[in-house]
């Protein structure tokens, strides 16, 4: 995990309170703004107020003074234009912000959005069909183009001029004709408009301030489209979602908003609610509705389209689940060990994949690219992770390509069939020689180390960061801890509540996880800050992101190892493979070289020691530290988050049975007990002294035999104690309730009943 706050200098401390001071800031909120490079009073001056005053001349992007000259010329001519767009959220915004902008100036223009089924940008098919239906003198394409050089002097060829404005990464060879592209280096250029954004910069030029009423659909478009909101991107989303909140948003988004049923408008609320469902239309081919409803303007129509796109996003929904799944299982058996993921399905749906691909990105920290057959060529998705850049990898093997474009974490790929495992195979030695492993470890970061009270107060200015999204993510604050008091929310519930030290927090579907919260164990929880009103009444939680198990040699841990190593007694599995401890040791050669598939598991932690492989392999308690199927050691491993994982190999034996995890291979040192059980004591005279005193209080408080030893050892080794308490816990002579250890007297049975005892038992004859 990285904490950021453990990383600065005393100069960076003075020049953080500085910050502070000067502007009437909580120290954690200047520490955010400085760790985020925002640094000079105007930096921060700007960052802090937002708005439409920081918007830039739309004449400094090149070419928009002359795409506004060739605007006029239309105008004066009563030229048709047709403005020719992206059947995604981005595309469909571009197309009915210029569109609408056009018409207002007063040009005879007609929007055109192609479906996904006809490939992304021009072609020259469709470029036919609306020359003949529409005999346009003038196509400006919006949210594509720039890649399109061929299809532009095709377009030329018909006697029609074009206009390319686009907003995606520069191809070598720019398309003959005007561009306006904000990755084009001109003045004070701003490289990471959206698509609608760069559309809205010509809206600005041919209707200055009137053009801001498209600011709904711009901010809805630059989130859809994950654009960073720093510079312009942050300005117009922030005035775009004021516009909205304030009810004075166009009607379609003014509706959607209502189907979804939207509280709190905020860039993450827009991001998850109205985003999906305009992308859902061209997902399940039907964009065109999209744009429809975008431009509508009769209370009818508009109500029966945005249903129609809600219903488009349910749709999206499940076949997206089952797609994943699919999917997901292809990875597991073809790709689990490579650093990119390249899969093709025909019975895929072209529309899903590059929610899929996003989706295994973020669960395999991995780049993934899917494809699917459409007539004889396979259109690819492809998604990846910050470290790298998938449109410089994917360019490294275009000649294998017949198109691409996007930009360094998303593209589009067209493919013939027969180059499919000739560009698999060059772009997976590619991403090998040049990415290193470390590229690919899941990045655990927090923007603060908490270590006082969390005061409300500073959760509310944290909210003056906002619009929060790609590029100003909402910060997150990490807590460390060891004791914490955990309980459901309710009785059956999967939601936990966490009561820290510092602030309460809640973990949600994270019922599983109770015991391993609540040991011994020193654990980083990140977290981020969120203040709710109920009744009028503000409070703070804290909502659980992530949480990390530090597995370093201690008596917690040690003791919580050793409790679950001896609840292997209860195991039926006998499904695995002894080996030597030099077998062991081969196998840790072996398999620590491969670095994906691969779980080391052991009970004493002080066993990994000695294996060096594996001392920079992260560590972690019960579960799989992540879930990339990346190499790890597991202490005391349960059957949490194993699936896709090849192998396990126990460095060490526990009590009983190892559990069965449903891997392909499981191998256990023979060689090597955990722990020396042999020399717990098993008298019966043992057992009564420790149960008469159990008998003398009514209650102990704990919260687990780890905790009840490290309290009360009634002058014996804290194992004993633990060994003693759960074979009691295993015949249900005493349980723990509610924080409590507490006693059954109906239960009446003798200690040979208890497996954990039989098998203690037979160690010690054995001996």
């Amino acid at each position: 995990m990285v904490i950021h706050s453990e990383l600065k200098t005393e100069y960076d401390k003075s020049k953080i309170e500085e910050i502070a001071q000067k502007f009437g800031l909580f120290s954690e909120t200047a520490e955010i703004l400085y760790n985020r490079g925002i640094r000079s009073d105007e930096e921060i001056k700007s960052f802090l107020n937002p708005g439409k005053h920081h918007f830039s001349n739309p004449f400094d992007l090149l070419g928009v003074k002359e795409t506004v000259e060739r605007i006029n010329f239309a105008k004066e001519g009563e030229e048709t234009v047709i403005v020719y767009g992206d059947y995604d959220a981005d595309g469909v915004s571009a197309t009915t912000v210029l569109c609408s902008a056009l018409t207002e100036y007063g040009v005879n223009t007609i929007p055109y959005v192609p479906e996904r089924a006809d490939g992304y940008g021009l072609n020259n098919e469709t470029i036919d069909k609306l020359i003949e239906e529409h005999f346009p003198d003038l196509i400006i394409t919006v949210d594509c183009g720039i890649s399109c050089k061929d299809q532009v002097e095709y377009i030329k060829s018909l006697g029609v001029d074009v206009i390319v404005t686009d907003h995606h990464e520069l191809p070598e060879i720019l398309p003959d004709c005007l561009c306006v592209n904000c990755k084009i280096p001109s003045k004070n250029s701003f490289p990471w408009l959206c698509g609608a954004g760069v559309a809205f910069k010509i809206a600005c030029a041919l209707l200055g301030d009137k053009a801001y009423k498209y600011l709904d659909l711009v901010a809805i478009a630059t989130i859809a489209d994950s654009m960073p909101l720093i510079g312009e991107n942050r300005d117009i989303v922030y005035e775009g979602v004021k516009l909205i909140r304030s009810g004075r948003a166009s009607a379609p988004i003014n509706e959607l908003i209502a189907v979804c049923n939207v509280k709190d408008v905020t860039s993450t609320s827009l991001a998850f609610t109205i985003a999906p469902r305009i992308n859902a239309a061209g997902r399940m081919g039907d964009a065109h509705s999209a744009l429809q409803l975008m431009l509508a303007r009769d209370k009818d129509s508009i109500e029966r389209l945005a249903l129609r796109l809600n219903s488009f996003n349910q749709r999206r929904q499940q076949e997206c689940e089952t797609l994943y799944k699919s999917a997901r299982e292809k990875l597991i058996n073809r790709a689990y060990d490579k650093k990119i993921v390249i899969l093709q399905d025909d019975s895929w749906n072209s529309g899903l994949v590059g929610i899929i691909a996003a989706r295994l990105v973020e669960e395999f920290s991995r780049p993934v690219i899917l494809f699917v057959n459409n007539d004889g060529k396979l259109h690819g998705s492809a998604r990846s992770v910050e470290s790298i850049n998938i449109y410089e990898a994917i360019s490294a093997c275009k000649s294998h390509l017949i198109d691409f474009g996007g930009h360094g974490q998303a593209a589009g790929i067209t493919i013939s069939a027969e180059e499919f495992e000739a560009f698999r195979t060059e772009i997976e030695e590619y991403v090998d020689k040049k990415y290193d492993f470390s590229c690919f470890r899941p990045s655990k970061s927090a923007d603060i180390l908490l270590d006082k009270p969390f005061p409300i107060k500073l959760a509310k200015e944290i909210n003056m960061l906002e619009p929060f999204g790609t590029g100003n993510k909402k910060p997150l604050f990490a807590l460390k801890a060891t004791e914490l008091f955990v309980m459901p929310i309710k009785i059956g519930s999967p939601h936990l509540s966490i009561r820290s030290k510092y602030i309460d927090m809640l973990y949600f579907n994270a019922a599983a996880k109770k015991e391993l919260l609540a040991s011994g164990a020193e654990k980083h929880i990140i977290f981020e800050p969120n203040v709710s009103v109920f009744n009028h009444e503000e409070s703070l939680k804290g909502y659980v992101k992530d949480v990390e198990y530090v597995v370093e040699p201690s008596e917690k841990i040690t003791l919580d190892a050793f409790r679950e190593s001896l609840l292997t007694a209860v195991n039926d599995n006998d499904d695995y493979l002894f080996v030597s401890q030099t077998m062991t040791e081969n196998l840790v050669e072996e398999f620590s070289e491969k670095h994906f598939g691969t779980i080391f598991a052991l009970y004493n932690p002080d066993n990994v020691q000695k294996y060096h492989q594996l001392v920079n392999l992260d560590k972690s308690l019960y579960e799989t530290a992540n879930k990339n199927l990346v190499n790890n050691v597991v202490v005391g491993i349960t059957t949490h988050n194993v699936t896709g994982y090849r192998r396990i190999i126990y460095l060490d034996r526990p009590l009983g049975n190892v559990p069965f995890l449903g891997l392909g291979e499981t191998f256990i040192n023979r060689s090597q007990r955990a722990y020396p059980y042999s020399k717990l004591q098993t008298e019966k005279s043992v057992f009564a002294d420790i149960y008469k005193k159990l008998r003398e209080q009514e209650y102990f408080k704990a919260e687990s035999s780890v905790e009840f030893a490290s309290k009360c050892s009634f002058g014996y080794h804290k194992m004993q104690i633990i060994f003693v308490l759960e074979v009691f816990i295993e015949l249900g002579i005493f349980y723990f309730n509610k924080g409590n250890l507490r006693y059954n007297p109906t239960i009446k049975t003798n200690l040979e009943s208890s497996k954990i005892y039989s098998e203690v038992e037979k160690l010690s004859v054995q001996q």
